[in-house]
């Protein structure tokens, strides 16, 4: 700009208005639109990332309005018989799933009392004469598919009646109108390998074969779900009485009010009306019975909570550094300013502005992309289930709160640069000299106290957090006080390691020294130029910081999942139980026999073993033995859930030793082999085990006149070792057949066990279902899977996400630092520095830069996560486990680096030398 402008403007502005700043402002913006484009984008970003998350969220709760298409379609109420008639019964007003009592509500227990199917009212009974009902009801049917026989899930009723779409809607082809016609879902048409007007054929419970005349979507069942629609009763051969407490009547042309409900209630009824759902009563008249406060998923709002902080701070830091550099490379236009008459409050309004600017744009930005994202991935991630995500939903509040805090956040970042630029030297920068950096340790101290004093801040409310979800009655505001310390304490951390960085830069100088000559110019380049260093170091370490700490959540969660998964055996093992139980609700194992042999066929490379146990409490009845034999626990305890007081199902398993690596899932050790063959037992858990012995105790069949098994008859105490596998199995002590036939401890085969060599086919479970029927009709089967390994997906999606932000945004901030040492460059090169060394130095220069952001970004990432998993007196468990992916996180603090490094290596261009007519900077 023109002195004279500059003065005018100036002028202007010392009447106290903001026009001339602002207006020098987008003139800055608009002459480096390159540079303001790439401040914009690494605001953009986070604010993407927050804005995905929250619209996704938002999409899963239903609206009114949603509850009523999913539930009721277009009906008017839908409506369940849970007892017999009963005056004391009352339902949630709008989940009539959930019961109690007038005399207590606080639970779904009034209308469970056992009662005959001849004590139930039909729908007939308690509707007015001439109510139309459209019932619906679960069913399972063996049919044959194109590989074998499979159990597919069914609904026997008029599911395709028009008056349920929404809840169910037609896809293809027509409704049934005869008996042998029935509709499926999209996927059961390759399932079962035909097309519209084939035949499906069902082997059980009811022999038939039916034509299949169209297809049917299931609000509740993906894009990739089987079932079948029938008429009442096809399948299963069930009507009547018996079927009426599994049976959900819809009323097309009803829609009841409270009290009509309530009058239901005492007949024995639920109810769910559409009014009541769009309208609910005032709690005073219908109470709620269903909790649905903000006590319930507290990692849901931990999770989203923490990282939308620390991506508002992440914003903070990474358009700092852009600003911070920015404003380096303004130094002469900001002198010129101040030469020309403008004060300082008038150059902190100029670049404050640009900040203001670029972050309400980057905010608007960052909202737009992260609805399209989320538009997007929603549709994938719910796998075409409609009631997972019933609609697309956006909160203008949040979204508007998140533009203003990017906003807030862009003036933040520019803040603490613009209050530098505006302290600038007139002289010394228009000569183009810089001052040294002054080299004290009072600040890396301050930095080293603040880091330990955010540390504990963090610790703290790590404690808070976990001692507030051990309690009941969840306290919000104690909630919401831990979370705001594990906010501020990581914050407070990562502004102490910025205060440190410098001196931990010159200790890097210090070694790289020896390592060669571009590694010490790149070294000492950036310790002796905090003001480009310490910005875009900066940037680097809060991206993985946000990083490493959201992948330790996901671990930690899968880590609980897995602690809480009720493991049937190793995973991909097959299990088949032996046991029969009769329609007297007597009990009995069948013979094994033909069951290996349909193992081995279906799924090739699977090791089938009949296993043997001793029969557990209660599972053959009273009458059919007289006793039965139970380890004793040496040290009681309920978890897992094996070792309560109650389970005794494979307490005592008995075989060789090829059976129990079988159960175990590994090899049996020296150990435990030794033990086996001295006539000892091996306990899978140290529970049962004291000094080196495990008590078998002898206890009658008949249970004690409060329900628990009576006091034992006999005691024997074994040897024993123990082998603890990976994983809480259901299997307790394991003995061989001669000791347990020298003990006295009965037992037969139980069930049929193998490995399978990997997770089966549908094809393979269809073959080995029909063959297993030829077998016994009778026996049920499982499959361990395991559960849910999500975090290893989500953690590399988050290493490629900040790889790619941490590639930006070192990018931007490399890129602008290289610019304000453009003239060290040209210097390099004027005194012969050649093409290896100058691309030696820009290698070294990111490789610190990067480096120790990264490593810094990922040990504060560690705290907070290590903070949520503390225990503390009184406090039974930490809130989340502490279980760090370390593959991820080595990954993203070491091979992140290298990648940006080798990027800088490549890119350096070749930089010009000095002419004669240029002159050296004045020192």
């Amino acid at each position: 700009m023109s002195d004279t402008a500059s003065g005018a403007a100036l002028t202007e502005s010392s009447r106290g208005g903001l026009g001339p700043a602002s207006r020098m402002a987008r003139r800055m913006l608009l002459r480096t639109p390159g540079r303001s484009i790439l401040v914009m984008l690494l605001i953009a970003i986070p604010i993407l990332g927050l804005t995905a998350i929250d619209t996704v969220e938002a999409s899963r709760e239903a609206t009114p309005a949603e509850t009523v298409r999913l539930k009721l379609g277009q009906a008017g109420t839908s409506m369940s018989i849970v007892s017999a008639p009963d005056p004391q019964l009352t339902q949630d007003p709008v989940d009539n799933q959930v019961t109690g009592s007038t005399d207590d509500t606080s639970d779904g227990s009034a209308g469970s009392a056992e009662s005959s199917d001849s004590d139930l009212l039909t729908p007939s009974q308690i509707l007015p004469a001439g109510t139309r009902t459209v019932s619906t009801r679960y069913a399972d049917a063996i049919v044959e598919t194109k590989t074998g026989l499979a159990s597919l899930p069914a609904i026997q009723g008029e599911a395709w009646d028009p008056s349920l779409a929404g809840r169910y809607d037609l896809v293809d082809g027509r409704r049934p109108t005869a008996k042998n016609e029935i509709m499926v879902s999209p996927a059961t048409l390759d399932r079962l390998g035909i097309s519209l007007g084939g035949t499906a054929t069902v082997t059980r419970p009811v022999k038939g074969a039916y034509t299949v005349v169209g297809t049917l979507r299931d609000a509740q069942l993906g894009t990739d779900g089987v079932q079948l629609y029938g008429t009442p009763g096809l399948f299963d051969g069930i009507s009547g009485q018996k079927a009426l407490t599994q049976t959900t009547f819809y009323l097309p042309d009803v829609d009841l009010s409270w009290s009509q409900i309530r009058k239901l209630n005492a007949q024995g009824a639920t109810a769910l009306s559409r009014s009541i759902i769009l309208d609910p009563p005032p709690a005073s008249v219908a109470p709620r019975l269903l909790d649905s406060g903000s006590g319930g998923n507290f990692i849901t709002i931990v999770f989203i909570a923490l990282l939308g902080a620390f991506g508002l701070f992440e914003v903070c830091l990474l358009a700092g550094a852009a600003f911070a550099v920015g404003a380096r490379a303004r130094q002469r236009e900001f002198a010129i300013l101040s030469s020309v008459g403008a004060e300082r409050r008038t150059v902190f309004a100029v670049m404050s502005i640009e900040g203001i600017l670029l972050g309400f744009l980057g905010g608007v930005v960052g909202v737009a992309l992260g609805i399209a994202a989320a538009a997007i991935g929603i549709p994938l991630i719910s796998h075409g289930v409609q009631a997972s995500y019933p609609g697309f939903h956006v909160d203008p509040l949040v979204l508007v709160l998140i533009v203003l805090a990017s906003t807030v956040s862009g003036w933040l970042a520019a803040a603490v640069p613009a209050r530098a630029a505006s302290n600038v030297d007139v002289v010394a920068a228009l000569r183009g000299a810089r001052r040294p950096p002054k080299v004290t340790l009072r600040r890396p101290l301050i930095g080293l106290f603040v880091l330990a004093g955010g540390s504990v801040v963090a610790l703290m409310g790590g404690l808070v957090v976990i001692g507030t979800n051990q309690v009941a009655q969840q306290n919000d505001h104690m909630m919401t006080a831990g979370i705001v310390l594990l906010v501020i304490g990581p914050v407070v951390m990562q502004i102490g390691a910025l205060m440190i960085t410098p001196l931990i830069l010159r200790w890097v100088t210090t070694f790289l020294a020896r390592v060669g000559t571009a590694a010490r110019i790149g070294s000492r380049d950036a310790s002796r130029n905090p003001s480009r260093t310490v910005p875009a170091l900066a940037a680097i370490m809060s991206t993985v910081f946000v990083a490493v700490f959201a992948m330790c959540l996901l671990s930690g969660g899968q880590a609980l999942s897995i602690r809480g998964h009720y493991w049937q055996g190793p995973e991909n093992s097959l299990s088949v139980g032996l046991m029969k139980t009769s329609e007297d609700g007597t009990s009995t194992f069948s013979s094994p026999d033909g069951v290996a042999d349909a193992i081995d066929r279906s799924f090739p490379g699977a090791r089938a073993r009949v296993i043997s146990s001793t029969p557990s409490f209660g599972s053959l009845g009273e009458t059919a033995v007289s006793s039965y034999a139970v380890p004793r626990h040496a040290i009681p305890t309920g978890r897992p859930y094996f070792l309560s007081a109650d389970s005794t199902e494979n307490s005592i398993v008995v075989g060789s030793s090829a059976d129990l690596a079988l159960i175990l899932g590994e090899k049996v050790s020296a150990r435990s082999k030794a033990t086996l063959a001295s006539g000892g037992v091996v306990s899978l858990y140290p529970q049962y085990v004291s000094d080196g012995k495990v008590i078998i105790d002898t206890v009658p069949a008949a249970s004690g006149a409060d329900g628990q098994p009576q006091k034992p008859i006999r005691s024997v105490s074994v040897a024993a070792t123990v082998q603890q596998p990976d994983h809480d199995f259901a299997f307790g002590t394991f003995m061989s057949p001669s000791t347990a036939k020298k003990l006295g401890v009965p037992f037969e085969p139980t069930s049929v066990m193998a490995q399978l060599a990997t997770p089966p086919t549908a094809a393979q479970t269809d073959a080995f279902s029909a063959s297993l029927l030829l077998v016994d009709s009778d026996f049920g089967w499982s499959i361990e899977s395991g559960p849910d390994l999500y975090a290893a997906t989500w953690s590399w999606a988050l290493v490629g996400l900040t790889t790619i932000i941490a590639l930006v945004s070192s990018g931007v901030a490399l890129s602008l630092a290289r610019a304000d040492s453009r003239r060290d460059d040209e210097i390099l090169a004027s005194i012969g520095a050649g093409p290896a060394l100058r691309r030696g130095f820009g290698f070294w220069q990111a490789i610190i830069i990067a480096g120790l952001g990264a490593l810094i970004g990922a040990g504060l990432g560690l705290v907070p996560a290590f903070a949520l998993s503390l225990r503390a007196e009184g406090v039974t468990s930490g809130y989340i486990p502490f279980s760090p992916p370390w593959l991820q996180l080595a990954l993203t603090a070491i091979a992140m680096p290298l990648l940006i490094a080798a990027g800088s290596w490549a890119l350096t261009r070749r930089t010009r030398q000095l002419g004669p007519s240029r002159r050296l900077p004045a020192a």
